[in-house]
């Protein structure tokens, strides 16, 4: 697949909790990634979602709302809600950076005609620049992270409890602990990507092209030799997750069937959760597209 940079363009899309117009697809006739896994006689329902959306996303899929609705609770990668933001952002967010000269020149290029938007933006590390001017580049296209899957989820939650596979302060301490170079890098993919990978991204969310989201994660990080991103953005997550996801299963009077939503990056590829999952004696991983899981 050619794509121009869209690896890490595309993390906080698929990756964290932190586009053009796709035509005629309707909300039902979407196949975003989708598994039941199975061990020791309990279920959950793995959903690869992305973090931005619009209304017409929903309702999703009936087998997908089915699951939800009987799920006894949510699973999600970072409650937010339960996060002290302003505190997380003094901590990890204000480090200053200095960029260099190609870099301040782009960025001064890019701002001369949003200094509305780019001078308070000043005050932050640059990898909190970069999700900031992502989140507004969407919004100026129609997409919002209130129709992101985890967000509208949880607000159709109700009482049923929302486990965390991780903790916002988690996010935010990974993505302070990349150098200044990477995360300046972050900054000029997040202004100079074009609106066609977007649509491409998403396209192949709705889709459930799994291979084409694979490749737009984690085969541009290895072609590009960023071997260190991929392991703590991807490699290092799924395993974690999935060892959380099988320590809940586990659990006797732990809550069944579970509906975990992670970022669509976690769910693809032979590192994927699903395919981790896979891999521990007794469990059972059925993609839900090719077998109906309800």
């Amino acid at each position: 697949m050619a794509t121009s940079r869209p690896r890490l363009f595309t993390i906080g899309i698929l990756l964290l909790t932190g586009i053009m117009s796709l035509g005629a697809m309707a909300a039902s006739d979407d196949k975003p990634p989708f598994y039941k896994l199975s061990y020791q006689g309990k279920q959950t329902y793995l959903l690869g979602s992305i973090h931005i959306g619009q209304a017409d996303f929903y309702p999703m899929a009936e087998q997908i709302e089915t699951a939800f609705a009987k799920s006894g609770a949510l699973a999600v990668e970072a409650d937010t809600s339960k996060a002290d933001i302003m505190g997380l952002i003094r901590k990890y967010g204000l480090t200053q950076m200095a960029a260099d000269a190609k870099t301040q020149a782009r960025l001064a290029d890019y701002c001369r005609s949003r200094s509305e938007i780019c001078t308070p933006m000043q005050a932050y590390a640059p990898w909190m620049q970069a999700m900031q001017f992502s989140v507004m580049r969407f919004a100026s296209l129609g997409y919002r992270a209130q129709w992101g899957v985890d967000q509208v989820l949880q607000s159709k939650n109700g009482e049923r409890p929302v486990i965390e596979l991780e903790s916002t302060e988690f996010q935010f301490e990974l993505m302070a602990s990349f150098s200044p170079k990477l995360q300046w890098e972050m900054v000029l993919e997040a202004i100079d990507a074009p609106d066609e990978e977007m649509e491409l991204l998403v396209r192949a969310w709705r889709s459930g092209d799994e291979a084409a989201l694979d490749d737009l994660m984690q085969g541009q990080m290895l072609h590009d030799g960023d071997k260190e991103l991929i392991d703590k953005m991807l490699w290092q997550r799924n395993e974690q997750m999935t060892a959380k996801i099988r320590a809940l299963m586990m659990q006797q009077d732990g809550p069944s069937p579970l509906f975990v939503v992670v970022g669509a990056g976690h769910v693809v590829g032979d590192k994927g959760i699903p395919a981790k999952f896979a891999a521990i004696e007794g469990a059972k991983v059925q993609n839900c597209w090719q077998t109906a899981c309800n």
